[in-house]
């Protein structure tokens, strides 16, 4: 019957009631009809769960209600965090937040010839400064992926300071 009541223990489950006694031909090995034998060790009779109810320990109940509650309040909670980064991190706020920026203040149009390249624009736009640095403006105006231009195409160059 020891055998028994740790196997139940170990899942959070207690027998209420008296602890089931073994008469002696019980303790010595024999079994009555009616009783079950698991390795050597007497379970007691098979018939004993209709007279007896199970009810769950305070390990059980902290396995059967706690663990999904706290699995459920994480849950919330991230939720919740990704709704407010996601408001604060929207498009129409940043699009609220940005006033528009006239060009003229900052550079002038140009238009690519047959053979310029960057370099050759930077140079003549500001032949005072360090070609790199205009170079990285014009860029930065245009929003450039390459450096690769194409004859007839327009180009932000800025005004020399």
């Amino acid at each position: 019957m020891n055998a028994l009541l740790i196997s139940h223990a170990s899942f959070g489950v207690s027998l209420p009631g008296p602890a089931p006694t073994m008469d002696r031909a019980a303790q010595h090995g024999a079994v009555r009809s009616g009783e079950v034998k698991i390795g050597g060790a007497d379970c007691g009779t098979a018939d004993f769960a209709g007279s007896t109810r199970l009810s769950l320990t305070r390990r059980g109940r902290l396995v059967f209600f706690g663990i999904p509650t706290l699995a459920v309040a994480a849950l919330i909670l991230f939720v919740s965090f990704a709704i407010m980064a996601g408001s604060l991190a929207s498009p129409a706020n940043a699009a609220a937040e940005v006033k528009a920026v006239n060009m003229a203040d900052y550079a002038v149009a140009v238009t690519v010839l047959q053979g310029d390249s960057l370099w050759s624009i930077a140079g003549a736009a500001d032949p005072t400064r360090d070609v790199r640095h205009v170079v990285r403006e014009i860029v930065a105006l245009n929003d450039l992926g390459t450096g690769v231009l194409q004859a007839g195409q327009r180009l932000y160059v800025p005004i020399p300071k």
